[in-house]
């Protein structure tokens, strides 16, 4: 009884291709197409129409998701996962779709140890033989772009850095949902860091995209971007992406970005080192967007922190935490006699308070509208396990502290008490805050500068930013969860209600 093309049927159905497309492909009638998938017909891997379909399928899987189920496929019938050329994946997906795959694969893996879940026997990455190796090789489409880069990223140690040249801020593969989605992938799996350095042309739609495809590493620092002035239309636009190692990928586009993306792979070692020389060149020119700052304590932190609070201006917060400085003066010195200070550390910094804890306080009997956003879920885990963990640079210190409960009530009782005697003040309660907000904070001080605190490394990093283009996207994403939270907390009564329960079962488990 014939044996039915289960593979074709499935890679069909799921990239939505028609037995009419497959068969227009491969230069057959529609009608041996479904032939093929009942098993009437067969189709050997070494066939003029194996090749056609495998080419047609790759060409229809425009996207790393539609890879990724095809490596999954792969994975179950056998065949090597380490997959890391567009020219490999061809290889995999004739041996799984063809009708004598199997019988190929059991003669390439005869002599082999069964490795595999199940008794399968994997065909061993050395049985297949590679593409012709070259110093440059060619690439097209996002795709095979993303296969080579990918390869290329995975060997990196953790701390290295790339460097990302774009000659416009048009350029739409940088952007590209698997292009940005693997560089953002691979900078948090690795460690790895990103130096960008952008030609603006005055397009903030394009500036926007480029800001929205790679929020996550800007937010942690480990993307720092630099821009330079740019040219508003060329003949093609370019993105260098130089790897250390001698490896350089040089991407060439058309401004209308129909055509697919063409990258040249370079790995002459001179080459790429005076490209490298370029960047360093023109990144030392260039204007950088954001400032990173470390965890090293210092005055200009300090000040940056008052700016915000304590001079006029709306101030616009999103805080996967709770603020101390809604603490009182006498709860804030209570819990820095805690820390073991001398007398003088702890004078200035209860003074250091004081100073902030005024200024805060003029700005909003002055006018000032602060808005903050806290997280019901951090509510609810401070409440139960009775502490908060933050950044020590809220009590002066390096590192991370863990605010005891005491403590965290004081927070919770004060910001009650500003919702109930500051107008100015306004708080919202979201059930859960989005990955980009979950363990760091965002202060926006209307049109004059962006404070983003960032809690997901081993070490606190403070980012700041006075680039207006920056600050309309962050300010436009907090409109729109400020609008969000207010449909759906409803009044300041509801806010203190749902503090003062957190307040309760804080109090009730803790003293």
């Amino acid at each position: 009884m014939p044996e039915h093309n289960c593979n074709l049927k499935s890679v069909l159905e799921h990239l939505g291709l028609t037995n009419l497309a497959a068969a227009r492909a491969m230069g057959i009638d529609p009608s041996s197409v479904s032939r093929i998938l009942s098993g009437q017909r067969r189709l050997p891997a070494a066939s003029p129409q194996m090749e056609a379909l495998a080419d047609h399928i790759l060409s229809q899987s425009r996207r790393v998701a539609d890879m990724d189920w095809l490596k999954e496929q792969f994975q179950a019938a056998g065949l090597p996962t380490d997959i890391s050329t567009v020219y490999r994946f061809k290889q995999n997906l004739v041996m799984w779709l063809s009708t004598d795959g199997k019988k190929l694969r059991r003669n390439l893996g005869a002599s082999l140890p069964d490795d595999v879940a199940g008794g399968a026997p994997r065909v061993a990455e050395q049985a297949i033989p590679e593409a012709p190796s070259a110093d440059n090789d060619l690439k097209t489409g996002n795709v095979d772009i993303v296969f080579a880069l990918r390869a290329a990223l995975a060997v990196m140690n953790k701390g290295e850095t790339v460097r990302i040249f774009l000659s416009s801020d048009r350029l739409t593969t940088v952007t590209n949902e698997d292009v940005s989605g693997l560089v953002c992938r691979m900078i948090s799996e690795r460690g790895l860091y990103v130096s960008m350095v952008v030609c603006v042309s005055g397009d903030t739609h394009a500036m926007s995209r480029l800001l929205a495809g790679y929020m996550g590493p800007l937010i942690s620092g480990h993307l720092r971007l630099s821009v330079v002035r740019g040219m508003t239309q060329a003949v093609t636009n370019s993105m260098h992406v130089l790897i250390q190692n001698g490896y350089a990928m040089l991407v060439t586009e058309t401004p209308g970005g129909a055509a697919p993306p063409i990258a040249t792979v370079i790995r002459n070692g001179d080459f790429v080192q005076e490209m490298e020389d370029s960047f360093s060149a023109i990144a030392r020119y260039a204007q950088p967007v954001l400032n990173v700052y470390s965890d090293n304590f210092s005055r200009n932190i300090l000040e940056i922190l008052y700016l915000e609070f304590c001079t006029p201006g709306a101030l616009d917060i999103v805080k996967d935490s709770i603020n101390p400085l809604y603490m009182t003066t006498e709860a804030y010195d209570r819990f820095l006699r805690t820390r073991g200070h001398s007398n003088e550390e702890y004078a200035w910094r209860s003074s250091e308070f004081v100073r902030f804890k005024c200024g805060m306080d003029a700005v909003l009997k002055a006018g000032s509208p602060f808005r903050e956003i806290v997280s019901l879920s951090r509510l609810n885990d401070i409440a139960l396990r009775g502490r908060c963990r933050m950044a020590g640079l809220y009590f002066m210190e390096l590192g991370y502290i863990d605010l005891d409960a005491e403590g965290c009530s004081d927070i919770l009782n004060g910001y009650i008490d500003y919702l109930k005697r500051e107008p100015n003040f306004n708080l919202l309660i979201f059930d859960d805050l989005s990955i980009l907000h979950q363990s760091n904070c965002w202060h926006l001080k209307q049109n004059q500068s962006l404070g983003i605190n960032d809690w997901q490394g081993r070490e606190p990093v403070m980012i700041h930013s006075d680039q207006l283009i920056l600050l309309r996207e962050f300010q436009a994403h907090f409109e729109k969860l400020w609008e969000e939270g207010r449909k759906a907390v409803g009044n300041r009564a509801n806010v203190i209600s749902m503090l003062q329960d957190v307040v309760g079962r804080l109090n009730q488990a803790y003293r």
